[in-house]
């Protein structure tokens, strides 16, 4: 199974996951991509790890760049000849991702990239919030001539994740055997990540070049949600859905300093060394176009006839419940500052079944303990599936629940990093592997859709003006 992989972006992202996935399976990547401005750290990085291999350093002045200066994707390309490079693996910040892209699918070289599937400065724009759009119909175009060659994959690891999957095909299951649609979903993720107004100017998970929840962790569940909303396609003509009515609201940056203000986090951490950056009053104009922290978009999907078929709820918050308590950021802003993780799902199908999923961390991942504690409620594992039967309609028990544990029987318990972490393993090993089409760039055609809605109904410029129905047609 041995590949030859160029990892583009050695972030804290990438550490804990791309290369602890190619270590435990002796496939190191045999090129590194990465800025200027890391060379230290990741040379540092890689002495510590005892991994070799090349570095390939792009001066920092080309790191907004939507396409590759040409003199660096020669040079690239030829360093990719010489060492056989065959995968690539991206993984760098969101706003490169097009870039990276495109090169490799241009240069027919299999590739997987971290979601979004692409992103650009300052998204509070009309013209940026089109150009998402228009770069991935480019992609897919491009793709679409190099699919006999090459694959392209998205990290989504949702799709791999057997509790959802398992959910998926009892939903199916239902809607093919009734004919009665997917009624009602209501998603809700919140990232624990409690950002202050000092941290707003970092790089990982960034603010400051006009996007946020949504860019960041929001893309997961916008795609989740598509790929429930495709389970409508096994229902009869008449109810097939064609259209959709987005309405959606955010809460930004100025509204974080209205509910939480500079006097309210000098009082909370009123016993500790309190940054320069509160020593002045907070100038609150310079945000005003920084990235949201929530976002909440309700949907309702219809069919030709514009009879609403299913009705969705998604919330994505960055401004909830967290156990950072400490006002100085610590060195690890990824998974040691204070992030923990909340989620759910609320399913309902028709009168004929409902099923929830139940997800709630109450601590961070360095403060893991024995597998079987972990898996209950505020374990970093926690993930409890509630299934609700109207049984003696269509069998089965009324009430039955499952943990995420009872849909494996393979787990490496001295070894085991989480449920999320297995999934991602399984869609990177998947992707090595060349074998399911499971999350292929052309797969997000709705999800890009809804994206790209989403981000029009939170936009300032164009509330009034847009029309909230959208045609998504033979995206099913």
């Amino acid at each position: 199974m041995i590949k030859n992989i160029v990892l583009v972006g050695l972030g804290p992202h990438s550490k804990r996951i791309y290369i602890n996935v190619l270590k435990n399976n002796n496939n190191l990547p045999k090129l590194i991509v990465d800025l200027e401005s890391e060379e230290s750290n990741i040379r540092e990085y890689l002495e510590k790890e005892k991994i070799e291999t090349e570095l390939f350093l792009i001066p920092d002045k080309y790191k907004d760049n939507e396409v590759l200066d040409r003199n660096i994707s020669t040079r690239l390309m030829e360093k990719l000849k010489t060492l056989k490079i065959t995968h690539a693996i991206i993984s760098t910040e969101p706003k490169a991702h097009f870039a990276y892209l495109k090169f490799f699918i241009q240069n027919d070289i299999n590739v997987l990239s971290d979601k979004p599937i692409t992103v650009v400065k300052d998204m509070h724009k009309l013209e940026s919030i089109k150009k998402i759009k228009n770069q991935y119909e480019e992609l897919e175009k491009l793709y679409e001539e190099k699919k006999n060659k090459i694959i392209c994959r998205i990290m989504c690891q949702r799709r791999f994740h057997r509790g959802y999957n398992y959910i998926k095909e009892i939903v199916k299951d239902i809607i093919i055997k009734y004919n009665i649609p997917l009624t009602y979903i209501n998603i809700y993720h919140c990232d624990g990540k409690w950002m202050m107004p000092h941290d707003y100017d970092i790089e990982n998970h960034p603010y400051k070049y006009g996007y946020g929840k949504l860019f960041h962790s929001g893309y997961h569940f916008i795609d989740l949600l598509a790929e429930f909303i495709k389970l409508n396609k096994f229902i009869s003509n008449d109810k097939k859905i064609t259209n959709v009515d987005i309405h959606s609201c955010k809460f930004d940056l100025l509204d974080d300093l209205t509910c939480i203000s500079r006097n309210d986090l000098l009082k909370i951490f009123e016993n500790q060394n309190i940054p320069e950056y509160y020593k002045d009053k907070i100038d609150k104009e310079r945000y005003k176009n920084y990235g949201e922290k929530d976002f909440y978009s309700l949907m309702q999907f219809k069919n030709k006839d514009g009879r609403t078929i299913t009705t969705a709820n998604i919330n994505m918050l960055q401004n909830g419940f967290s156990r950072r308590a400490w006002i100085q950021t610590k060195e690890n802003t990824y998974k040691g500052n204070g992030r923990i993780r909340h989620e759910s799902l609320v399913i309902q199908v028709g009168p004929l079944l409902s099923i929830q999923v139940h997800s709630y961390q109450s601590k961070e991942i360095k403060d893991r303990k024995d597998f079987k504690s972990e898996l209950e409620c505020g374990g970093l594992e926690h993930f409890d599936i509630y299934i609700f039967r109207n049984s003696e309609l269509i069998g089965g028990i009324p009430f039955e629940r499952i943990q995420l544990n009872d849909l494996y029987d393979d787990i490496d318990v001295e070894n085991f990093d989480g449920y999320n972490e297995l999934a991602r393993e399984d869609f990177i090993l998947d992707f090595l592997l060349g074998q399911q089409q499971e999350s292929d760039l052309t797969d997000h055609r709705l999800a890009i859709e809804l994206l790209y809605n989403i981000c029009l109904s939170i936009n300032d410029e164009k509330k009034i003006e847009r029309k909230n129905i959208v045609n998504i047609e033979g995206m099913m």
